[in-house]
């Protein structure tokens, strides 16, 4: 957090300059890059003036126990099957350049590739699985498409009446076409005889495109989507229509190896393998709202006004920002406020506390202050928000200056003590301390509140013993604020 300070000298009394009041600020963002912030789906990213701006986290894939058999979030170095059915045991490089979603993608230049391994009895890619529903889904940003580079590539061998198969998954290009081969996949129970082929539009190198091939039990229907949309659909029937009689995959008893970007140049990113039919696939890169909010903001002192509170955003298409905050005197509200803080839910609530921004800041007083934020993405567009720096104009509520020129009298059977009223206009009274020792005023009585005159009368004090007096002013309002002690005199009855 910076902080930056501008004074203007405001009074002068009886020749004397008095410390000076002034308005400052405090800059969340920028410098500080956010720290202390907690942030729910949002992430930095580099913006204005090299800093770091906050924006919505790219969309993950999530892993369901009942559906996912593969997931690979391919966002960094020795990335693992998000589910725990494969072992990788050749992997990619990694590379946060280009990316879908997370914060990297798998890179590959025609030399590496990455190799699962099942290692579970139950995945899909294990002996004797028979499957039913399944979807298979990924990112691809190809450099230049070229023929035979493989996508996803997968071989296996089974056994019909002691004689043996092979079989085969390719998806791989052809003619700038991603084409997808099945052979003795699909299988009817009297025969493991069967390929089919399917391929979609034509790709454009240099741009991430979502490929989605579904298949549904049922039906026999094996449906390619790009970018969402259909591209192609066929039936694993034996007349390759619709039909009472379905080809449903089977793996034989060896199965091999899968392997992705084999011989491929470019970029993947978020692998997934489910056994169900996909109806309604996500490809938005931002599909979820994020929220943030402030670390509590020390503005120095009780009832500090707050003068300005900007915020520098980024809204493109129909995206949102709005922010709010909160100022309060207590430590433990702000506190709370903060770890309590649930974005939408807190704001809704009926006796929520806290303040839209976009009403101005009317009036707002306090020593702590937090700031919190709520950014939504164009759902259409497909396009995320952004905040930069939030800047924030104060006046602290300096405390008032103490009292000056006390002296002490005797009068009748006691001590008259009297001082030069506090030059700060908004003291209501004062309060006189004293002790027996020098800077310890612990004494029956002490302190004395004394309420607009600048003088007082103590009795009751020993003869001969000598008395130490300080005194210290004090503001009106529900949380007065106090001055230092002023200069000790001391006084013997």
């Amino acid at each position: 957090m910076k902080i930056k300070s501008t004074l203007f000298p405001v009074l002068f009394h009886l020749f004397l300059v008095f410390p000076f009041l002034g308005a400052e600020s405090l800059q969340l963002g920028a410098e500080d890059e956010w720290q202390g912030t907690i942030l729910h789906n949002l992430e930095s990213s580099p913006g204005k003036g090299g800093f770091l701006d906050l924006v919505l986290s790219r969309t993950e894939l999530s892993v369901s126990d009942e559906y996912t058999d593969i997931l690979l979030s391919l966002n960094r170095e020795r990335s693992a099957d998000r589910t725990g059915r494969y072992s990788l045991e050749e992997h990619p490089e990694y590379g946060k350049r280009y990316f879908k979603s997370g914060s990297g993608s798998a890179t590959f230049n025609r030399e590496n590739r990455l190799v699962l391994q099942s290692r579970d009895p139950k995945a899909l890619f294990s002996p004797y699985s028979s499957w039913e529903d399944f979807t298979i889904e990924f990112w691809l940003y190809p450099a230049n498409p070229k023929e035979g580079e493989r996508i996803i590539s997968w071989e296996g061998l089974g056994r019909k009446d002691n004689e043996i198969y092979s079989q085969s998954i390719l998806c791989h290009f052809i003619n700038r076409r991603l084409v997808w081969s099945f052979n003795n996949v699909f299988q009817l129970p009297d025969t493991p005889e069967s390929h089919y082929e399917i391929s979609g539009d034509a790709v454009l190198p240099r741009q991430w495109n979502h490929h989605l091939l579904r298949y549904d039990s049922r039906t026999g229907m094996l449906e390619y989507l790009i970018n969402g949309l259909p591209s192609a659909i066929i039936y694993t029937t034996p007349g390759g229509e619709e039909s009472n009689t379905v080809f449903k995959p089977r793996i034989g008893e060896e199965p091999g190896k899968i392997i992705l970007g084999d011989g491929f140049t470019g970029f993947m990113d978020e692998f997934r393998v489910e056994r169900r039919f996909n109806e309604v696939p996500s490809i938005s890169r931002y599909n979820r709202p994020g929220y943030g909010v402030s670390p509590v903001l020390d503005l120095e002192f009780s009832d500090s006004r707050i003068d300005t509170l900007e915020v520098l955003s980024g809204t493109p298409d129909n995206t949102a920002v709005y922010s709010y905050y909160l100022s309060t005197n207590s430590l433990l509200e702000a506190e709370q406020a903060r770890q309590n803080f649930r974005g939408e839910e807190s704001i809704m609530e009926e006796d929520s506390v806290w303040s839209p921004l976009r009403d101005g800041i009317d009036d707002a007083k306090g020593r702590y202050l937090l700031v919190a934020f709520l950014l939504f993405p164009d759902m259409k567009s497909d396009q995320s928000p952004s905040l930069s720096f939030l800047n924030i104009g104060y006046t602290p509520s300096f405390p008032p200056l103490p009292p000056s020129h006390i002296r002490a009298s005797h009068e009748m059977e006691g001590i008259r003590l009297e001082w030069t009223p506090s030059a700060s206009p908004d003291v209501e009274g004062y309060l006189l301390f004293f002790g027996e020792k020098p800077g310890e005023y612990i004494y029956p009585g002490s302190p004395v509140k004394i309420e607009k005159e600048n003088y007082t009368f103590i009795d009751g004090l020993s003869p001969f013993k000598q008395y130490f007096f300080s005194v210290r002013s004090y503001t009106g309002g529900s949380e007065p604020r106090y001055s230092d002690f002023s200069k000790e005199i001391s006084v013997r009855p």
